[in-house]
């Protein structure tokens, strides 16, 4: 969610029809492609499906009826709300109204204006801000956050605690590493710097500890649910899935050197159904011990094996199960993030 302010004129409203041909079609195709190309600096996607559009904001999708301004035209003084306005220039007033009637709208400049229930983008102003996902308005005097520990933001996050080198690498690096689009990237890295947990020139994180507390409280309920493939009981037995050609990644108590148990929290790039078979694993049972989820982040190609998973992975898969055995196993581990950091 963003607030900003901005100063510029002109809307004039025309419904463009889904299909078009010669110049007229041409010049919409690339007013359209100017807008999305805004929108996109923002990590928000916009698809047009007949005149429908489509908006992804982080995990979001929101659907609205669309219109294109044209450049010359009668204005559209039309009471009816709940429109999508994909404007060539947006100006003060014009939007005004169109946020009172209800509508949401977006230039090329990146000017853009989106609420709906959990989400509000309201960018106005782009020659005195940057795109993120934190602003001051520098007229209304508000602050508006996104959900810093949304499950893709939560992905990006995961990463930077788990290799301190990723501060300072390139977004297109961080996004790829961790499975996300080079906009949340962007936000992520604006969030945090925003909240005081990046250092000045992306150094590094500062205050590491509170950052991976949040990260940890909030995995339960965001990113853990948001990435788990299934459920089982059985044996962990894991010669399967190798001989799959499929590499899997241990987590909480399987992962612990403190603990010796059945329960076991695996991270697989996809849930092998054959794997599961011929493991021995039964989807039903009144008590399941294995929680198979979607391995997310990018590495190096090596061999398939079985490795141990991310360490703020392994952190939280311990905590979430409030099983004080395991409250006691992460105390090392968080250490061993807080380690990394320190160097």
């Amino acid at each position: 969610m963003f607030s900003i302010d901005e100063r510029t004129s002109l809307m004039y409203v025309h419904h463009v029809p889904g299909t078009g041909s010669g110049d007229e079609r041409d010049g919409v195709d690339e007013r359209l492609a100017a807008i999305r190309a805004a929108l996109r600096r923002h990590g928000i996607g916009l698809e047009l499906e007949g005149d429908v559009a489509v908006l992804s904001i982080d995990d979001i999708r929101l659907e609205r009826p669309w219109q294109l301004t044209e450049r010359r035209g009668p204005r559209d003084d039309s009471p009816q709300g709940g429109r999508l306005l994909l404007a060539d220039r947006m100006s003060p007033a014009r939007a005004t109204v169109a946020r009172t009637r209800g509508d949401w709208y977006a230039d090329p400049s990146g000017r853009i204006y989106v609420r709906a229930p959990g989400v509000l983008v309201d960018v106005r102003d782009r020659t005195t801000q940057t795109p993120g996902p934190v602003r001051r308005s520098a007229t209304a005097g508000h602050l508006v956050v996104q959900n810093p520990m949304s499950p893709r933001r939560a992905q990006v996050v995961c990463l930077l605690l788990d290799q301190p080198g990723l501060v300072s690498a390139s977004v297109r690096t961080l996004a790829e590493r961790s499975g996300v689009s080079v906009g949340i990237a962007q936000q992520v890295l604006s969030d945090l710097e925003a909240r005081r947990f990046l250092r000045h020139g992306r150094e590094g994180l500062n205050r590491v500890d509170e950052l991976l507390d949040q990260w940890a409280g909030t995995f339960g309920n965001g990113l853990g649910p948001r990435l788990e493939l299934g459920r089982f009981s059985g044996e962990p037995e894991l010669g399967a899935w190798l001989t799959r050609g499929q590499s899997v990644y241990r987590s909480g108590e399987a992962a612990s050197d403190e603990l010796r148990g059945s329960d076991a929290t695996l991270y697989v790039e996809h849930l092998d159904m054959h794997a599961v078979v011929a493991s021995r694993w039964s989807p039903r049972g009144d008590r399941p011990n294995i929680v198979v989820r979607r391995k997310f982040w990018s590495e190096p190609p090596r061999a398939p094996d079985v490795y141990d998973a991310l360490l703020p992975l392994r952190l939280a898969d311990l905590l979430v199960t409030d099983d004080p055995r395991h409250r006691f196993a992460a105390r090392p581990v968080r250490e061993e993030i807080l380690d990394r950091h320190a160097r």
